[in-house]
């Protein structure tokens, strides 16, 4: 379990270097599981792809509720995006629908 540094001050992070060579990249998790965690991966690594397998979480753990917290408003968010998504599809099929009539 990751401890918690000192309320209020900052920790400063060097990156370290990935199994290639190169200089970690630090990005942050959106999952539902890690929702907001930061992380060194390879900066070779995208979605879909591994790099050199490099990787190490940054972050102290969160307490459970805040944890539960953090997924629901991931999800909210998703939920929001998906229903926008489709009211813009809706609207596309309704402009073309006033341009043919």
């Amino acid at each position: 379990m990751r401890k918690e540094p000192p309320r209020g001050e900052e920790v400063a992070l060097a990156a370290p270097d990935s199994y290639c060579g190169r200089l970690a990249r630090l990005q942050t998790s959106w999952t539902e599981s890690n929702p907001l965690w930061k992380f060194f991966a390879c900066p070779k690594s995208e979605r879909g792809k591994k790099g050199c397998g490099f990787f190490v979480w940054v972050d102290i753990e969160m307490p459970p509720s805040e944890r539960a917290l953090m997924a629901w408003l991931l999800r909210t968010k998703r939920e929001f995006e998906d229903q926008i998504e489709r009211a813009r599809a809706r609207e596309k099929k309704l402009w073309i629908a006033v341009f043919i009539s």
